[in-house]
């Protein structure tokens, strides 16, 4: 065999191996169809939406109670607590006997009037916030509405400790006025739907918060801080 075809031979094997990195190439990195993943649930403003809904409609029912020694005597609701309307009694005085002594009254829904209370306003106020942003926004608010859920929890915390302050230094709820004797304990306690709409004002804001992390990093760049 002549000798120009062994001192050629390197030549052509590199050639043809510089001919074949392309394809390989392009096989190696081709990429491999992915199934499209479902989104759950937890991933639309569905959970986020009704939350806040429900929590402002808890608003229209019983959110805080005056109790004389341990027993409701009268309750209020929370849009009733926000915008300063009376405290409605919801015992008679003969549930009680002759040991707390109620004076005659005639009116049997005796009522106490307040003045509106500027955290449950807050807290009215920012679950409105919070299920318009999860409604409207295309990404359902994100971290801005967990803050908004988180606000509007503390706010009605601080409704109740407001309202258990001036009952406590007889500046809006007295004895006297409910047709009690003096030395009777006046306490407000919040009802079981005033916790439950503070629970679902802090989940409000999670499923928000959830929304925004399930979202491509593209969009989830753009979701209000």
């Amino acid at each position: 065999m002549p000798d120009c075809f062994f001192s050629s031979f390197p030549y052509l094997l590199k050639t043809k191996l510089t001919a074949m990195e392309p394809t390989q190439g392009t096989q190696a990195t081709m990429p491999v169809p992915s199934p499209a993943s479902s989104t759950s649930l937890f991933g639309t403003k569905i959970p986020s939406s009704i939350a806040f809904l429900l929590a402002i409609l808890l608003f229209l029912l019983p959110f805080a109670e005056i109790r004389c020694n341990g027993a409701a005597v009268a309750n209020n609701t929370g849009l009733g607590i926000a915008t300063g309307t009376e405290w409605k009694e919801v015992v008679t005085k003969s549930i009680f006997g002759n040991e707390f002594q109620n004076s005659p009254s005639t009116n049997e829904n005796k009522v106490q009037k307040q003045d509106p209370n500027i955290f449950a306003i807050a807290a009215l106020a920012l679950g409105v916030i919070g299920a318009l942003i999860a409604f409207l926004t295309p990404k359902g608010g994100g971290k801005f509405n967990l803050f908004v859920g988180a606000l509007a929890a503390v706010s009605l915390i601080a409704m109740l400790i407001d309202l258990r302050s001036k009952a406590k230094s007889d500046n809006s709820i007295k004895s006297s006025d409910l047709g009690f004797n003096a030395g009777v304990s006046i306490t407000v306690d919040g009802t079981g739907w005033f916790y439950f709409a503070i629970i679902l004002f802090i989940l409000g804001g999670v499923f928000s918060y959830l929304k925004g992390k399930s979202l491509p990093a593209g969009q989830a760049g753009k979701q209000p801080a």
